[in-house]
């Protein structure tokens, strides 16, 4: 085999209607077949030529146009793209694979980028039937087969939680079990008939498309029998090689030919065009000159390779790179003998370059992935962790949530990692990311319930204070009120569509009391005040008294001003002092009267006891709290002194400090007498004036019932 065989196979075929490169991937070196190459070595005598003969390669503008004949595109991905051989081959073999997955999409790197994951059942529809809409069907199938596997993930997630949500709101009980679920996904049933749709236009495409293929190979097989044929026609020389650059020019022309008899029909094509060259009587003047436009049109193609290694691009410049490839192969005839090895290895060195650029770009993008896959990890650990951690408030929660859409935007601006581990890791995202947004739901529907029954407790509460706001019983209601309000401060928050209007409706209930209590406190202070005067007059009555010979009318005296200021009422609670002082004066004048501080004491407290009859339990529960808090008061006071003499001799008894210890328990003795006589006689009146209280109730219900009362007495 000659080194333009070697030039011609270093690539698959590459025709297609939209004269776009078609990469494919090339097999290892073969050894060349020394017999095809010698056969050119003959030269042959050329006969004298009448017609002009036409060049046998492309115009040189061919070349040009390979600057523009490679849009760039996308970059694809290096499963979509194969460099040239860096060894010429001799041989190239398809696979016997199904027509359907065998045929290339055409132009598919020209399809933008898109991360399908990242968009939902919707979006996903829409972006299929755009892609059906607006591209060739030929080059979208790894776009569709891309959006029908995450359509279906996302479709069985979803149909997962319709089924739980069914569960949960139809519970299997002892009498009816669970009704069947019966998923009707609008959604899925669409997606199905737009990727059916989808591929009855590719069969149908795909359909066309070999048929095309099968009329081209017809066309060439023609073309091969027209050249094998030329050797035994007998014109002149010009008129035949015309024909000969025809059918050239046709075969070019001629479009795909199906994979599995590309390589025997070039093999044939290559053979009897060398059998032409070989067997037609050429002048070796004529012969010379073809290979001298072959040689320049390959010098042309060379050139072009060589400007491309300093293209930045490689994936460009692979595309076209192997444009050139195909330009060798199928356009640029023969060479001199002598020409041929160094201009191949030229051609090779340059498509080298390129290789070895496109290798030293994958090796960095592999690692470039590897350390996209670290990233990528960790921050999957990281969305773990913070979901593990959790939170305990509702800040908490949303400073979590910025953490975790940080580390979103991180991953999906981080670039792809290795394409085994690419959808494993983002299936792992999408789960950790679901777990989190599950464990911060889990909290919000806690803290819901937890809100509706601190609503539950206010409304409670508001029910109360709308109760007492219009209460005339001001003492027990305002105990009321300001054991609610302290609740309210005590329970949590509530929902807050409704933590306004609640509290203004708890405010309103609780201002229309205190301000009807202060109205009426206001007219209460006025009868206080008017109470202090009658209490100072009867004060200066009693301090203005002279001592009198006669006790007895003096006494009478005293107990008269001492009925008269029990019978006055309450004073401001500022004034309150006037009672220490009336009864300081009072003692005062009881014993000038020659009244023992024993009488004096319970005489007084006589009038503290008239007092109490006008009063309510509270004041008998202050009284009784007061003496019994004295009482424990005494008692550890004696307890002590009783202590105390134990470190003292008691036989000597006019020790001074004995001496005053005695006293001071005698003292003690006297008073806890004293206040022991004060119960009993608050116990009397308490009993009193509950039993007064009772009669008065029996008498108000006979009176409602007197007709009971009627049958009771017959």
């Amino acid at each position: 085999m000659n080194t333009e065989e070697h030039a011609n196979d270093s690539l698959n075929e590459s025709e297609n209607t939209n004269n776009t490169p078609e990469v494919t991937k090339t097999p290892e070196v073969k050894t060349e077949d020394t017999a095809t190459t010698e056969s050119t070595d003959t030269v042959v005598e050329a006969t004298e030529t009448t017609e002009p003969v036409e060049e046998s390669i492309a115009d040189s503008t061919t070349i040009e146009a390979t600057e523009t004949a490679v849009e760039t595109t996308e970059e694809p991905s290096p499963s979509e793209v194969e460099t040239p051989s860096k060894e010429p081959v001799a041989e190239t073999t398809t696979s016997t694979e199904d027509e359907e997955d065998h045929e290339d999409d055409v132009k598919e790197q020209t399809l933008p980028e898109t991360d399908y994951n990242t968009l939902d059942e919707v979006a996903l529809i829409a972006a299929m039937r755009h892609l059906i809409q607006e591209y060739p069907i030929n080059t979208i199938k790894s776009h569709v087969d891309e959006i029908k596997k995450v359509f279906e993930v996302k479709n069985s997630a979803s149909e997962k939680e319709a089924h739980e949500a069914h569960a949960a709101a139809h519970p299997a009980t002892e009498e009816t079990p669970t009704p069947e679920f019966i998923y009707d996904n609008k959604l899925g049933r669409e997606f199905n008939d737009l990727h059916s749709l989808y591929r009855k236009q590719r069969g149908e495409f795909q359909r066309q498309q070999r048929k095309m293929q099968e009329d081209n190979l017809a066309k060439r097989k023609e073309i091969i029998e027209s050249i094998k044929n030329l050797i035994d026609e007998e014109e002149n020389i010009g008129t035949t090689f015309k024909k000969f650059n025809d059918l050239q020019a046709a075969w070019r022309e001629t479009g795909k030919i199906p994979h599995d008899a590309y390589n025997i029909v070039w093999n044939d094509y290559r053979l009897h065009v060398q059998n032409f060259y070989d067997y037609i009587d050429l002048s070796k003047e004529l012969r010379d000159k073809d290979f001298e436009r072959n040689l320049g049109f390959l010098n042309k193609i060379i050139a072009r390779a060589d400007e491309l290694a300093t293209e930045p691009n490689v994936h460009k410049a692979l595309r076209e790179l192997q444009e050139l490839h195909r330009m060798w192969k199928e356009d640029a005839g023969p060479v001199a003998k002598e020409d041929r090895e160094p201009v191949w290895q030229r051609f090779k060195a340059a498509s080298d370059v390129i290789h070895d650029k496109r290798t030293a770009y994958y090796e960095e993008r592999d690692k470039l992935a590897v350390k996209n896959q670290t990233i990528k990890e960790n921050i999957i650990a990281e969305i773990q962790k913070i979901t593990s951690e959790g939170a305990k408030n509702h800040k908490g929660w949303q400073d979590k949530l910025q953490e975790i859409n940080v580390l979103k935007e991180l991953f999906t601006t981080t670039g792809p990692a290795p394409k085994a581990v690419n959808n494993s890791l983002w299936d792992q995202f999408r789960t950790v990311t679901r777990a989190f947004n599950s464990a911060k739901n889990d909290f919000y529907k806690e803290i819901k319930k937890e809100h509706q029954a601190n609503l539950d407790k206010k409304m409670a509460l508001i029910a109360i204070a709308e109760e007492h706001q219009d209460s005339e019983n001001f003492r027990e209601s305002l105990e009321v009120m300001k054991r609610i309000q302290r609740e309210w401060k005590e329970i949590g928050h509530v929902p807050r569509k409704v933590s306004d209007k609640i509290w203004k409706r708890f405010q309103t209930a609780c201002n229309n009391f205190f301000d009807k209590q202060k109205s009426q406190k206001k007219s209460e202070n006025a009868e206080e005040v008017a109470n202090f005067d009658a209490k100072m007059k009867i004060y200066d009555a009693l301090k203005e008294m002279l001592p009198q010979d006669d006790l007895d009318a003096m006494k009478a005296s005293i107990e008269k001003h001492m009925q008269d200021w029990a019978a006055i009422g309450r004073v401001p609670y500022a004034k309150r002092h006037i009672q220490d002082k009336f009864d300081k004066l009072l003692k005062a004048k009881l014993k000038a009267a020659g009244m023992n501080a024993v009488d004096a004491e319970m005489m007084k407290y006589e009038n503290k006891l008239e007092s109490l009859k006008n009063g309510d339990d509270r004041d008998f529960k202050n009284e009784r709290f007061y003496l019994r808090k004295r009482r424990e008061e005494i008692e550890n006071e004696l307890r002590q002194l009783d202590n105390n003499m134990q470190f003292i001799n008691t036989k000597d008894d006019k020790n001074p400090f004995m001496v005053q210890i005695k006293k001071n328990i005698a003292s003690f003795n006297e008073e806890l007498a004293l206040i022991k006589e004060k119960s009993k006689q608050l116990n009397i009146l308490q009993r009193q004036i509950e039993k007064a209280a009772q009669e008065e109730a029996t008498a108000q219900e006979a009176e409602a019932n007197p007709e009971v009362e009627t049958e009771e007495n017959e």
